[in-house]
Order: C-alpha cells, then structure tokens, then sequence
C-alpha cells in the first residue's frame, strides 16, 4: 500500500498523522463541550438552590435575589 507523504521542509507527515490531528482535534472540541454543558448544568443547579432560599437566607450570606445570576456568572 502506497503512503502519502506531505514535504512540509522540517518533515513529513503522512495523511495517517493528518487523519489522527484530525481526529484529536474533534475529541478536544466535544470534550470542551461536554465541560460547558456540564458546567452550564451545575450553574444552573445551584441558582435554582439559591433560588429557593429565603430573601432572610439570602441576606445571611450577602446576596440579594438581584445577585445570584452576577454571583454565578464570576464562578
């Protein structure tokens, strides 16, 4: 089987290590995703935890229902 090679001066790379870029490329960009998503949902977890907290319980701990989403927006 004939491989194909690319000259790119400081080496070759063969369509196999183009492939294999390729592919780590798309597995780093759904891992990254897949991070958002979950970090995206745990966000989400926690403002609806805050959310069901007293404007009492709220105070106790220096935030304001106004804060929550600015609060969670910095983490």
């Amino acid at each position: 089987m004939a491989v194909t090679t690319f000259d790119t001066g400081a080496r070759e790379i063969t369509v196999k290590d183009l492939i294999a870029r390729g592919v780590y490329s798309v597995i780093a960009l759904l891992e990254g995703a897949a991070y958002a998503v979950a970090d995206y949902r745990s966000r989400r977890a926690t403002a609806a935890q805050l959310y069901a907290l007293s404007d009492e319980m709220l105070a106790d701990i220096g935030m304001t229902r106004d804060t929550i989403e600015e609060t969670l927006a910095r983490r």
